[in-house]
């Protein structure tokens, strides 16, 4: 895959899954039922900690035998729940995002960004 073809990704995925601000997200998880995933690498959790509430489910594991499962398993039989996904910086999610969209989610917005979250002061649950 060359970069044409992967900024192109980016872009469609971009298109298809909103990204929100630290405001915005803090304030949905407050106020809506969410289930946050960060799709970022274990290794990369391990470092930094995760947002507070949020399941790790790697971008890796999506990607290599994508299984309902993986996301039914942390709603509660809830179909109303609003999906939030992060990573780094915000371009894994969007792909992911743009993932579970295509597999029938209705309801998945971009977080964006760890360092983002981080540096706006947003809860984190340490990883000891």
């Amino acid at each position: 895959m060359n970069e044409t073809d992967i900024q192109k990704l980016l872009q469609e995925a971009n298109d298809h899954v909103p990204r929100l601000s630290f405001e915005e997200a803090n304030n949905m998880i407050s106020t809506v039922d969410t289930l946050i995933i960060d799709v970022r690498e274990t290794s990369e959790i391990e470092a930094t900690g995760l947002i507070k509430n949020a399941v790790n489910i790697p971008k890796s594991i999506i990607d290599a035998n994508f299984d309902h499962s993986l996301i039914k398993n942390h709603l509660n039989n809830n179909d109303d729940v609003t999906i939030l996904v992060y990573c780094a910086v915000g371009l894994r999610s969007a792909l992911v995002g743009h993932k579970l969209i295509k597999h029938g989610y209705k309801k998945v917005l971009n977080l964006g960004g760890f360092a983002e979250w981080a540096s706006s002061n947003g809860p984190i649950d340490p990883i000891n």
